[in-house]
């Protein structure tokens, strides 16, 4: 299709070419037509309307000519940018086909411990999205004090010795915490992330983070990073999936 475009665009440039030398030529040939004819001097303002008529039509031809062009340069655009459109559709179409809440029950059914009920979960939910990185965060109480800790993690490097812990209202994920209520970033700031492979290392740039509810009691907190765009399927997708870990977890 780009080879017979290209090809399409070199003759439409031949052709404007050979009607411009068309039009040099021609406007020679009229202009000295007068002597070719041996017409006496004193009559050549006879031909000045038949010079001023071609000359228009000449200048009326190029100007199709050229905004004919340019229309056929902004419909191939416009083509390209529905096609690229109808592609994404489809591609996030196949994806919400893939994804079901029944691979997610299923996966919690072989889940006996609270830590295992959110690894299963989790993963579940980020390799139906074929998510880059996923986190898992359970909310945990000292005295008085309630705070989010990482418990689990998809394709995430977890030290056993650190702690990684938020305040109910601190950062992303204490925010989601405190207002119980799922957040979607589409442009997540450089460096919040970094998704590492044996082929270097990148930051995400799309981040769902769902809480984890009993009712509307916070129980946990579900983080799972793309490079790709989530579509509203599959956010309500993270919501089912979260809301069945926090049954899971209530009946423990």
């Amino acid at each position: 299709m780009i080879k017979e475009l290209k090809d399409s665009g070199k003759i439409n440039i031949l052709l404007t070419l050979l009607f411009v030398i068309g039009i040099a030529v021609s406007a020679y040939v009229l202009y000295g037509l007068p002597t070719d004819l041996m017409i006496p001097y004193g009559y050549e303002s006879v031909f000045n309307t038949v010079f001023i008529v071609v000359g228009l039509t000449f200048i009326v031809g190029a100007v199709s000519i050229t905004q004919a062009l340019r229309y056929k340069k902004e419909l191939v655009v416009y083509r390209d940018r529905v096609t690229e459109m109808n592609q994404a559709d489809l591609d996030a179409a196949n994806s919400t086909s893939t994804i079901s809440v029944e691979k997610i029950k299923t996966a919690l059914s072989t889940a006996k411990g609270e830590k295992e009920i959110l690894q299963h979960g989790l993963q579940s939910i980020c390799k139906q999205l074929d998510a880059g990185q996923g986190a898992a965060y359970q909310v945990q109480q000292e005295n008085d004090s309630r705070f989010i800790e990482l418990k689990s993690g998809y394709a995430l490097s977890i030290n056993e010795s650190t702690t990684t812990r938020y305040d109910f209202g601190e950062g992303l994920i204490g925010q989601a915490a405190a207002g119980g209520q799922l957040l979607y970033l589409d442009e997540v700031p450089e460096g919040y992330i970094k998704i590492i492979s044996g082929l270097g290392s990148a930051s995400p740039r799309y981040l769902i983070i769902a809480p984890v509810k009993n009712q509307e009691t916070v129980l946990g907190i579900l983080e799972i990073a793309s490079f790709s765009p989530y579509s509203a399927d599959q956010r309500k997708f993270v919501e089912q999936g979260a809301q069945l870990i926090a049954d899971k977890l209530s009946t423990k």
